[in-house]
């Protein structure tokens, strides 16, 4: 795997951590809390986030998942949670206006790894693929699934 430096953390992967009661959901959340911490957060996400976290929680009722997310993303020692600013907007303008198939909040996600300095893009959207990722970075897209997970769990381990 290549040279990590930072990875930002997609939506769809906090919901298979915390959600999913799978193999893959119990290697990524051993993975964000039993990484070894650096001077900075090696996992990053954006507000926009936790906002798409929380629609389902709400419409459900589950106050109790909303309390849990509400928590669980705030700036750590393992997790940076940047905010959406103007350049990130532009930038995601920009991309969208090459990629005309790319959602509004992909191309946020897009351009917040970019700015916060991210080698890695680490989600389960395959609307996101390398050739979109190539344009914010370069970021290497990588699939929340075991074999990936445990490959990138070896490489942190060195």
């Amino acid at each position: 795997m290549a040279s990590i430096d930072r990875i930002y953390l997609d939506t769809n992967v906090f919901v298979l951590a915390f959600e999913r009661k799978d193999r893959s959901g119990a290697i990524l959340s051993d993975l964000f809390f039993n990484v070894e911490k650096g001077s900075m957060p090696l996992f990053v996400t954006s507000e926009l986030t936790l906002s798409e976290l929380l629609v389902i929680p709400y419409r459900n009722g589950d106050a109790e998942l909303v309390e849990a997310y509400a928590v669980l993303l705030q700036n750590d020692d393992w997790l940076e949670v940047v905010p959406v600013k103007r350049p990130v907007l532009i930038q995601a303008a920009m991309l969208r206006s090459h990629r005309k198939g790319l959602k509004l909040p992909d191309a946020i996600h897009l351009s917040s790894a970019s700015g916060a300095g991210c080698s890695h893009f680490l989600t389960a959207d395959m609307g996101i693929n390398a050739q979109v990722a190539e344009q914010e970075g370069p970021l290497t897209v990588l699939r929340p699934d075991e074999p990936t997970l445990t490959s990138l769990i070896e490489s942190l381990a060195r």
